[in-house]
């Protein structure tokens, strides 16, 4: 079994009806701005969307938990929020870690 030290957040996004491609667009370019602004503590992020739903998942890994609550507390999340908010039904999180991992590249 491997394992590091590092948290992962998964968050579950329920779109409007009819708004999955506008939340899918904004959160893309969200990423992107964790890449060029360098977020403390960010390693990397996943972004999915449903085929055949209106639900998306987000899975964001940062070194800790704590490097993820101090990004939350950020004016730039509350700004991305705000971006959001209005396309979204619901979205439910939580914090992950790694058990195992099999890639067959």
């Amino acid at each position: 079994m491997k394992s590091n030290n590092s948290i992962v957040w998964i968050n579950v996004f329920t779109a409007k009806p009819g708004k999955l491609d506008e939340l899918v667009n904004i959160q893309a370019e969200e990423l992107l701005n964790f890449k060029d602004n360098g977020v403390p503590g960010w390693i990397s992020s996943r972004w999915h969307r449903s085929v055949d739903s209106n639900k998306a998942i987000m899975i964001t890994t940062f070194e800790s938990i704590e490097f993820h609550k101090s990004w939350l507390e950020k004016t730039d999340f509350s700004e991305h929020l705000n971006k959001i908010k209005h396309l979204i039904e619901g979205a439910e999180g939580g914090y992950y870690t790694l058990v195992e991992s099999i890639d067959n590249l």
